[in-house]
């Protein structure tokens, strides 16, 4: 169980808080194998950082594989760790159906345990799955959405890659807030591969281009959020259309400390990526450890640590400034 505490005279972030009592400590080293999506992203960055700064305290050593979104580069980078003899692996799945499946079947014949890092793969077998908490991001993306154009008019969801589980859970959380809305309707909702910007704004392009109105855009990621943007600019539509994205993003916290950019999801990346190298520690050296709670995945028992999300918009902004400095207001 995760406790928020708020402490009257002094300055907290929830991804100061760490959820475990004590440090694992241990005379030999574990090797930990993380292998990642990609690293083109700001949130994968920080559970970079997060990491790297917390292996010294718990002693371990970190072998770090990037598959730049290739998901045959990722089962090479997984080879590689099996073969580096590591004492676990920190997944981060390029796609979450069956390519992702197949990687997660192999590493399970060799008993190597794996903590599934932000995506879990289908029906797969993990000992450990840390997530935001991604359907409550889509609810607060669509509660603040609704809000802002007074719960009527024609909304956009730039939904992320379709292989991957977290544009499901995001877009779920959309959906089930939106549904109370009987005025709001979603005239396009549309896949983009690999999460691309370029994609997002094509499909903004396009429905500019057959003159629909367009009263507000929710975007799974920040990225998505931004390639709307640069195709409302273009349309000079910027300031009569309402823009959520997701991540937290440095560009994006720019984007709303310079007005262009309505809210993000801050899903406290920096605390995902320290709580999976802990739970990797105890996964290792056999100490018990406390989880969320446990979930259906397939045919197997999940046991699930969730990172808590906050909205940001520019009531609030300037939390984000310790993580990314000092935000221009201006271009």
């Amino acid at each position: 169980m995760f406790f928020i505490l708020i402490i009257g005279g002094c300055k907290f972030s929830a991804e100061d808080l760490n959820p475990f009592t004590i440090p694992i400590e241990s005379e030999n080293p574990m090797v930990v194998g993380v292998s990642m999506a990609n690293m083109k992203e700001d949130v994968y960055k920080v559970m970079k950082e997060a990491i790297m700064e917390y292996k010294t305290e718990i002693n371990a050593d970190i072998i770090w594989k990037d598959a730049n979104n290739d998901i045959r580069q990722q089962e090479e980078d997984i080879k590689s760790l099996i073969e580096q003899k590591v004492d676990i692996i920190i997944f981060h799945a390029v796609r979450t159906d069956e390519p992702g499946k197949e990687i997660i079947r192999l590493i399970n014949k060799l008993n190597i345990p794996i903590v599934a890092l932000d995506r879990l793969p289908k029906d797969s077998k993990v000992d450990a799955y840390i997530s935001a908490d991604n359907f409550r991001a889509g609810q607060l993306q669509a509660r603040y959405l609704a809000d802002q154009i007074d719960k009527k008019g024609n909304i956009i969801i730039l939904k992320g890659d379709k292989n991957t589980n977290v544009t499901d859970n995001i877009t779920i959380g959309n959906e089930s807030e939106l549904k109370n809305n009987k005025e709001i309707k979603i005239i396009k909702e549309e896949f983009h591969h690999n999460w691309s910007k370029k994609l997002a704004k094509e499909t903004i392009d396009q429905i500019l281009k057959d003159n629909q109105k367009i009263d507000g855009i929710i975007a799974n990621n920040d990225k998505l959020a931004l390639g709307a943007i640069a195709a409302l600019e273009e349309n000079n539509m910027s300031e009569k259309v309402f823009v959520v994205g997701s991540d937290a993003s440095r560009e994006a916290s720019i984007a709303i400390a310079q007005g262009k950019l309505d809210a993000t999801i801050d899903k406290m990346s920096y605390t995902m990526g320290k709580k999976a190298l802990i739970v990797a520690s105890f996964i290792v050296r056999g100490t018990d450890w406390n989880w969320d709670r446990t979930i259906k995945n397939g045919e197997h028992d999940i046991k699930l640590i969730i990172s808590p999300v906050k909205l940001i918009d520019k009531y609030n902004i300037e939390t984000l400034e310790e993580r990314w400095g000092k935000l221009p207001t201006k271009e």
